[in-house]
Parts: C-alpha cells; structure tokens; sequence
C-alpha cells in the first residue's frame, strides 16, 4: 500500500491522534490516579520505543547517518513526550504541549515524505506514522488525565530547554556538515526546506565563520515566533487543565 497525499486515508491520518486520545480519555477520565499512570508509562515508552527501533533500523541498513541523531524537533518529540509520561515532571509535559504538538500535527498534515516509500508497511514509515501520532496523544494524555499545577516556573525551564537544544542544534548543523558531510536541518535552523517561513530565508544571506554558518535573520524571527507560540500554548494548557478538573 502507497501512501498518498489528500487520499482518505490521510485525512484519516491527520485526524486520527484526536480519535485515540478522545477514546481513551473517555475510558480513561474516571480511573483511579494509579490506572492514568499506568497506561500513561506505557503510552510514553511506546513513544521511546518507536524512535529506538526506527534509529537502530536506519543504523543497520547505512550505518551512521544524519538521521540517527535525535535532533530533529520531532525526534526530540517522541523522547520527550514519552519521558513527560514517565516521570510526569510539569516541564516535561509543557514542552511536550506547548513544543512539539504543533510540528508532529503539521508533519502529519505535509507528510509528502511519506508518498517517497513504495509501501507505507516499511519500518521507517511506520516510525513516521505512529511517532507523530503519539506526540499528540501522549501530550494531550499527560495534560488532561495527569493534570498538573502549571507555573511560569515550569514555563521559563521549558523554554530554556528548548533555547538550550536550539542552540545545539544550530552548531550541529554546522559542524556535521564541515566535519561529517552530512547535510542535517535540525529544528529547520540551516535550511528553508520543510517550513511554512521558507520565504524568510533568503532575505538576508546567512553568515558564515570558519565552518560555522548561521541565518541572524531567520533565526531570529523563528525566535520571535516561537516565544509567541510557546507562550500562547501555555495558557492554553492552564485553560484546558482547568477545564478538565472541574
């Protein structure tokens, strides 16, 4: 079976982590505290099992490769999504909301990658398939059944992980590609490829220092927008959580 982009079965796609989350939530709802957390350690190592197995997947058929590396935003997704789960840590479940829902449901809506496998049964597509399905229902699990007390605390340490991992990303994409070869875009810092602000990009030429090249520009504005979002997403979290504990 080949995938194909706007067929039945990709809206069907694209709604699908809502239907998941929408019947367990209502078997889910009413549990003991005990019962929500257990099924929430399963759905969050799934999460980390799909990532292992695609990687290691990836590994044995060419070996090291730019795709091993979980930096991409939604590598990093399906790590802390099921991590947020695991140890119900607010931040882990912040970041997991307020970061990674956003991208796992857009990739799910541009999933042209997915038209490049000759069957949609591979185990990399698979990976693709259920790894951004679970973003958003392990998201949205660990906000609406686990319910935390949401601080600015929490927001501030979420949003400094975040920084913290964007900043990583950006001398990855770099430094693999002058010491490696390889050509990464992690969190889309080098590259306009795969983002709704491509036309951002080559506003201002990137600069470049020794082996290392940076876009002040568009990077910037990424900042700008994300910060927004981010904060957006945050209160949208403390709406729901509130709606859900009445």
């Amino acid at each position: 079976m080949k995938f194909e982009m706007w067929s039945i079965w990709h809206i069907l796609y694209i709604v699908s982590p809502f239907v998941i989350f929408l019947l367990i939530y209502c078997n889910m709802r009413n549990r003991t505290h005990k019962a929500i957390n257990t099924v929430g350690y399963i759905l969050g190592s799934i999460s980390i099992l799909i990532l292992i197995v695609r990687n290691v997947d990836i590994f044995t058929r060419s070996g090291w490769d730019v795709e091993v590396i979980p930096l991409q935003v939604c590598h990093i997704g399906s790590i802390i999504a099921g991590l947020a789960l695991i140890f119900k840590r607010n931040w882990l479940i912040l970041t997991a909301f307020c970061f990674n829902t956003i991208p796992a449901l857009l990739a799910m809506v541009f999933a042209d990658s997915l038209a490049n496998y000759d069957t949609i049964f591979k185990i990399r597509a698979q990976a693709y398939v259920w790894g951004h399905i679970l973003i958003v229902v392990c998201a949205l699990y660990a906000l609406l059944l686990c319910r935390p007390k949401l601080s600015r605390y929490d927001l501030y340490k979420s949003m400094g992980f975040v920084g913290c991992m964007s900043l990583i990303a950006i001398v990855c994409n770099s430094l693999f590609r002058a010491a490696l070869n390889w050509t990464p875009n992690y969190f889309y810092l080098f590259d306009y490829k795969g983002t709704p602000l491509k036309f951002l990009y080559n506003v201002f030429p990137s600069s470049h220092y020794g082996w290392f090249e940076i876009n002040w520009f568009y990077c910037g504005v990424l900042l700008v927008v994300f910060i927004g979002v981010f904060i957006g997403m945050y209160h949208l979290a403390k709406l729901l959580v509130k709606a859900t504990s009445t």
